[in-house]
């Protein structure tokens, strides 16, 4: 009984806690939603990460010019020990002795001899070897623009991250933005929804009073099942612009989001004109510098492909010991032999017949090349201004017909009901109005979706 008992707790543990994540709602303002996506997005992550790669990136190459040490042991057991056949030079220095020396005469003389080929070698069974070599780089004209790379490299990955924070600022705008214009497009449906089911009902007793034709009746009902069908539409619409909007910032796509801010408010601001009488100044966009910088880069490709001319000068400090035994004890009290030396190296390049020439005469390609592209962008920016300002200024201008024809599609149609309650107003009429009033509501909104995409755009065009 104890068991099941605690085996009921723990369900019903497991359980609270499934309902408690399963209810979860994070709240967030347009400013909020954008600071925590800046925090959480994998992308915005990615290129605060680049940064640090290209930071060690500098720390690698500038350890290239600082002293290196490295240690090497090694160890050779032979299976059979190569020799080398020497001459006799034995038998020769024998003779040579007993007749200087001795006065002895061999009873055959050394040119009546032939001499065999003696098997010498310079190693034994087992050899052993300890290294250590200090070596430090004096010049290399690639390693000093590679330096200025490393760093041209971090403040590339800077300029791409603000870039993406950029993108992703109005990515999270638009569709923060999306998402309210949708559930204000809902909330226009449903109330107009509600008005109909109550023109419905008034009709229907109408008809059956026998005033009217049942026709007039069943007119309003494909009104009403036509406004269902779009609302159910809206509502699925709703749930994808919320769960891009998850997916941008960075949480779990089940949990539940409240967007706090109220669509009007922030109109408000988008309404407000103030970058249209600003100063442009193309140098400061945001493409321009990540141009600008790469071509620092291939200038700077270009002066490594010069430098692969100039010779590279280094040091070396080696320490050294060697041990040969006859059987494995390195161990033992036998010496090791030890030699040290310093050695300083110049590599100089002679001839490559042709290869490092034309290697810069393609990066000499590659920087005109940025430089004809910078020039291009220069100009389309300041188009792009011209351009921007006007589409925003015109995207302000039909907002606000729109918004205005919206307002008064709606009295049209909220007198039209009345009239037509009243008898004085036919169902034909109403028809007409109520689709001319949605028509007005659905160039509303769009015209909202407009003009944000116009003002992210001139505020881009800034940054």
């Amino acid at each position: 009984m104890k068991i099941k008992k605690l085996i009921l707790f723990l369900l019903f543990c497991v359980g609270s806690n499934y309902l408690i994540l399963a209810q979860e709602k994070v709240t967030f303002s347009l400013e909020e939603a954008i600071k925590y996506g800046l925090q959480n997005n994998a992308n915005v992550k990615n290129a605060e990460t680049d940064i640090e790669i290209a930071r060690k990136k500098i720390m690698e190459t500038t350890a290239i010019g600082l002293p290196q040490i490295d240690g090497k042991i090694s160890n050779t057991n032979y299976i059979e020990i190569a020799s080398i056949p020497m001459p006799d030079f034995i038998t020769p220095w024998v003779f040579q002795t007993n007749k200087t020396y001795f006065d002895i005469q061999p009873n055959t003389e050394l040119k009546d001899i032939e001499l065999e080929n003696l098997p010498f070698s310079l190693y034994r069974k087992f050899n052993a070897t300890a290294q250590i070599t200090v070596s430090q780089l004096i010049f290399n004209g690639s390693y000093l623009v590679g330096l200025r790379a490393a760093k041209a490299y971090l403040e590339q990955s800077k300029i791409q991250s603000i870039k993406t924070r950029i993108d992703f600022e109005e990515s999270i705008t638009q569709a923060y933005f999306l998402a309210l214009v949708t559930a204000q497009n809902k909330t226009i449906l449903n109330n107009t929804l509600n008005s109909l089911k109550d023109l419905y009902e008034d009709t229907k007793k109408i008809q059956e009073q026998g005033f009217i034709e049942d026709t007039e009746v069943d007119q309003i009902g494909l009104m009403i099942a036509d406004l269902e069908t779009n609302l159910i539409f809206v509502s699925q619409q709703i749930k994808l612009t919320k769960s891009y909007l998850k997916v941008l910032l960075g949480i779990d796509i089940n949990t539940q989001i409240q967007l706090t801010d109220e669509l009007e408010t922030l109109l408000t601001n988008i309404k407000n004109p103030r970058l249209l009488t600003s100063d442009f100044i193309f140098k400061n966009h945001i493409d321009y510098k990540i141009l600008e910088n790469q071509k620092e880069l291939s200038f700077l490709n270009l002066r490594n492909e010069q430098a692969a001319v100039l010779p590279v000068l280094s040091a070396a400090f080696t320490v050294q010991a060697d041990a040969q035994r006859e059987k494995y004890n390195f161990l033992n009290s036998d010496p090791w032999l030890s030699s040290s030396l310093v050695a300083i190296q110049m590599d100089i390049p002679i001839f490559s017949s042709f290869s490092r020439s034309s290697k810069v005469k393609q990066a000499r390609l590659e920087l005109r090349k940025i430089e004809e592209l910078q020039f291009q962008l220069q100009n389309n920016l300041n188009t792009e201004e011209d351009n921007i300002k006007t589409n925003f200024t015109n995207a302000l201008s039909i907002h606000k017909n729109k918004e205005n024809a919206a307002k008064l599609a709606k009295r049209i149609y909220d007198k039209t009901q009345v009239k037509y309650k009243e008898g004085v107003s036919s169902n034909t009429e109403l028809l007409q109005m109520y689709n001319q009033y949605l028509e007005s509501e659905g160039n509303y909104i769009s015209s909202i979706v407009d003009l944000v995409n116009a003002k992210l755009a001139l505020e881009k065009l800034f940054k």
